[in-house]
């Protein structure tokens, strides 16, 4: 028998990972709640032992709820993980470091895309010739072809109700990839980390999601205006505005439309911006 150049073939060696067991590690706050569970629990049975009646059900009540609440919320180390992490973002909530920042775009801005006056109360409009007017977001329902019939007559009924010779114009306008300014702000997020696992595990987990998600994404609003004619004094604006914006609210609502009058001067001038471009603001 010759001697072969070739060998059995050797089995791979293999790493085995030793798991890191925090049973009982004092260090770490699940083995404190898993101890303090434990003697609650011994308290309590030894109370229920010693008890009767009405009282003897209270402490197994309060036994049972405990176990729930423990079972539930902090029995491994990620549930533990978890809720330090709520606790943690409630404290800094509270202490006002999860404040999301708003843009002020004042009337100065606002003059610069359309001939703007002032905004007075109840969100009238006072533009260039003594005209007024009132701006309308509206949040309408998805309709089935099966109301589509009693949708267009409530329609007909909205435009019907509008005096002759008044401009009532809808406006849609779409704002593309609304997902952009939540990517950035986690990145900033991540960057300023401390360290925490849980908050880092929990960032990573939402950016990932959010990038990993390739479909296109157009937010649409929309919004309606109604003009109130040209008057002399705002007072007299007022009342048109009395004689016309209830009746028309109430028909825009019977069609599902779900208005709401624009009233604060910064939330007018984002929406003139919005329908002026299409940059997500």
């Amino acid at each position: 028998m010759t001697d072969s150049p070739y060998s059995a073939p050797r089995p791979p060696k293999t790493i085995t990972q030793v798991k890191d067991d925090r049973f009982l590690d004092f260090t770490c706050l699940h083995t404190w709640i898993l101890l303090s569970a434990i003697g609650s629990a011994l308290y309590l049975f030894n109370e229920i032992a010693r008890s009767e009646g009405f009282v003897q059900l209270a402490y197994g009540g309060a036994m049972l709820a405990m176990l729930i609440i423990w079972f539930k919320l902090f029995s491994t180390f990620e549930k533990v993980d978890r809720q330090k992490l709520r606790v943690s973002f409630t404290i800094q909530n509270i202490q006002g470091k999860h404040v999301i920042n708003t843009f002020d775009i004042k009337v100065a801005f606002l003059k610069k895309l359309v001939p703007v006056i002032a905004i007075h109360e109840k969100g009238i409009i006072e533009f260039k010739g003594n005209k007024y007017g009132l701006l309308m977001e509206t949040f309408p329902m998805r309709i089935s072809e099966e109301e589509r019939e009693i949708h267009e007559k409530r329609m007909e009924k909205v435009v019907n109700g509008i005096p002759a010779n008044t401009p009532f114009k809808t406006i849609s306008c779409s704002r593309l990839e609304p997902r952009k300014p939540i990517l950035k702000y986690l990145l900033e997020a991540a960057e300023k980390s401390n360290g925490d696992i849980a908050t880092d595990l929990h960032l990573a987990g939402l950016y990932n999601k959010i990038a990993g998600d390739g479909s296109s994404v157009i937010s649409w609003k929309y919004y309606a205006f109604i003009g109130l004619g040209e008057w002399k004094t705002l007072d007299e604006a007022k009342i048109q505005y009395g004689a016309i914006v209830p009746g028309l609210l109430k028909n825009m609502k019977g069609a599902k439309l779900r208005p709401k009058i624009v009233q604060d001067e910064n939330e007018i001038s984002k929406a003139y911006r919005t329908m002026f471009n299409e940059t997500v603001i």
